[in-house]
Parts: C-alpha cells; structure tokens; sequence
C-alpha cells in the first residue's frame, strides 16, 4: 500500500469534520487499495460538513477528480484549497444536478453512496450513476444497518429496503444458469418501478459481484465477458477416480436442456413488478 492509511489519516486529520464507523476505514484501505496511485474519479454523495473529501484527496494522490453532491444549500459555504475537489449542491438524482455532475466527471471510478438511507433514494442513486461507472470501478452503499428500520423504510423482511434490492443483484450475476426465458431487469423491475427508475439490460450485464459487510454493499462493475462462467480447465492425466473429465477441458458452459426450469408464480409477478412478496 502507498502511503498513510485511511485509519492514519483520519486520525491525524485536523480540517473539516468527516464522519465514519471505524469498521469502514479498514474496509476502505482494503477496497482501494489498487485505484491509489490512479488518476481516479471518485463521486461521494452525502458529503455533510465536507471532511471526508479533504482525506480523499490525501488518500488518492494522483485522483483527477473528487466530487461530492449534498442536498443541504448550507453545503454550498465548503471551501477547498484543492482544485480537484468540487461540491455540486442538489439532489444528486434531480436532472440538473446529474448533469452538473457528469459535466465534471462522465464516467467515475469510484462512487461512495452516504446520502439520505432511504431505499427511493439510494436504488434511484445507483440504477443513474452506476452505469456511468468505468468497468473495473466500485460502487459502495454506506450505512445499509438503516435498512432495518421502519424509519428508513425498512426492516428484517422488509421487500422493498435497500438490502433487499442489492440482494437481488446476487440473482443477477447468475442469471445464465436461471433456465428461464426471463432478463436481469425482471427481477428488479417491481422495485425499480416503485421508485420511478429503471435499469438496462446492458448496465446489468456489467454487474461483477456484490458484496455484503457489517452495514456496506459493494458492487464491483466489469465486462460482460469475465462475468460468464467461462470454460472448463481440466488440468492433470489421471482419472483414476471419476473418468470423463479430460475431454471437457475448453468446453464452454452451456446450460443443459435438462436444466431448463418452468417458471415459478412469484417470478412471473416480478416481471410484471407486482410480485406477492411486495416487490
């Protein structure tokens, strides 16, 4: 790793205040430790008092741009000495204020979501700005613990809270072995209508793994290709136990008739985004 860790940072930070659980400064280092020495483009949405962007910039030394977006007009008084530090001041889903944004940064690298919690807003957030982030790119919700209260629109079994829709994209990744004639967005769409968004098939695609720790997701974001299972690598001769298994080395993953699947009720309900679940 280069340079001061996250942790070391915060701890010597003097400027304006930033606000983190201590579990996410571990996770960070670890997360970012590759985009580093990058010309990154890095958008925070929920930036509150502006310090996290001032350890951002010591964070990424060579980051291009580092951008946040807050709703609150008072944010409009944050001040840097950084140039590559902005502050859009907006509803980071309102037309206008994605436009300012993506005016400064088209594609983003890294994309932090510490906005208001509520589901409508972060689901919203991420069908708009993860397709604007570059394949190899992260995209991280903070603070989805909020996902388990009725004061943030959710609880344990909550179908429509954020953690129920990130979730689903576990779904998504796999959908090459669903065996059903159904797209990626179908079972995505009862939510993303209930929040007035949606989300293209090809965006979708590009969904590499998501990751679940102690209150964060962590949507990875790459090529089509090396989000497909891939080919067969048989590696030795012998077969002394289970024969058969040489001549499919190279086969690409096909799924077999066998394994084609009648469709279920409660999907046919996603698709048309009123499934029973409450989705």
């Amino acid at each position: 790793m280069t340079g001061s860790t996250l942790r070391e940072l915060y701890a010597a930070h003097a400027g304006k205040v930033s606000d983190k659980w201590s579990s996410y400064l571990s996770e960070y280092d670890r997360l970012f430790e590759p985009f580093r020495t990058r010309p990154v483009c890095l958008l925070e949405i929920g930036v509150q008092n502006g310090g996290s962007l001032e350890i951002w910039s010591q964070y990424f030394g060579n980051a291009s741009d580092l951008i946040g977006c807050d709703i609150d007009p008072q944010c409009a008084q944050l001040v840097y000495t950084d140039p590559r530090i902005e502050v859009i001041v907006g509803g980071v889903n309102a037309p206008v204020t994605g436009a300012q944004l993506l005016r400064r940064c088209p594609r983003f690298d890294i994309i932090i979501d510490d906005g208001s919690h509520f589901p409508a807003d972060v689901i919203k957030s991420f069908a708009l700005y993860f397709p604007r982030l570059s394949d190899g790119g992260i995209f991280v919700v903070e603070d989805l613990h909020c996902s388990y209260w009725k004061l943030f629109d959710g609880g344990l079994l909550a179908p429509s809270s954020t953690i129920s829709f990130f979730k689903r994209l576990a779904d998504v990744i796999n959908h090459e072995h669903w065996g059903l004639p159904r797209l990626r967005a179908d079972i995505l769409r009862g939510r993303l209508a209930k929040y007035g968004c949606e989300f293209d098939a090809e965006s979708l695609a590009h969904v590499h793994s998501v990751e679940f720790v102690n209150s964060m997701c962590v949507v990875r974001k790459a090529p089509q290709a090396e989000n497909q299972l891939g080919h067969r690598v048989v590696a030795g001769a012998l077969e002394s136990v289970a024969p058969g298994l040489l001549p499919m080395n190279g086969i690409p993953y096909r799924l077999a008739v066998a394994n084609q699947q009648a469709p279920e009720p409660c999907m046919a309900g996603e698709a048309a985004g009123s499934g029973p679940d409450g989705s």
